[in-house]
């Protein structure tokens, strides 16, 4: 007596798993995405507050001041810049300064320098904690998983362009 198989519950099996293998592609999509959206709201932020702060770089302690102070004023206002899709205000934002020549020299960068005359260089990072949906379940591994940050460096003299 020969005993037949069916193959028919086999095609439903492998449905259900390749739509969980679809649906977790989909959803990791859905986080990413939305933190390359962050992180490229965040380096126009950076680009135009390096720009905007070695403008004010003149080589006095005066125009040092005005330099720390301008990637803050890029958040406020009408037309203040965001993030989000335009919802959230950058609010962690670092700047610091460096000497050199065609070059930032890496070991004098500093976030409140003494001598105004020699800086020429300005980095400003801004950091936003992306909003994660579906991959709530990785922070819980590490605290600061979804943390986008961006750079840039601009040059004052002899005129001013972004470096990094």
């Amino acid at each position: 007596m020969q005993v037949q198989r069916s193959d028919k519950g086999f095609v439903l099996i492998l449905t259900c798993i390749a739509l969980i293998i679809l649906l977790a592609l989909a959803v990791l999509g859905i986080d990413i995405g939305r933190m390359r959206v962050i992180k490229s709201e965040l380096q126009a932020f950076t680009d135009a507050a390096a720009l905007s702060a070695a403008v004010q770089l003149d080589g006095t302690s005066a125009g040092l001041v005005r330099a720390r102070q301008a990637p803050a004023q890029l958040t406020a206002g009408p037309n203040a810049m965001k993030w989000d899709l335009g919802t959230q205000t950058v609010t962690e934002i670092a700047s610091s300064f460096a000497q050199g020549d065609a070059a930032p020299d890496p070991s004098t960068w500093q976030a409140e320098p003494r001598d105004a005359a020699n800086c020429r260089f300005v980095r400003v990072v801004a950091t936003a904690p992306a909003p994660l949906i579906f991959l709530r379940a990785f922070q819980a591994l590490h605290s600061d998983f979804s943390t986008v940050a961006a750079s840039s460096v601009a040059a004052a003299a002899p005129s001013v362009r972004l470096v990094q």
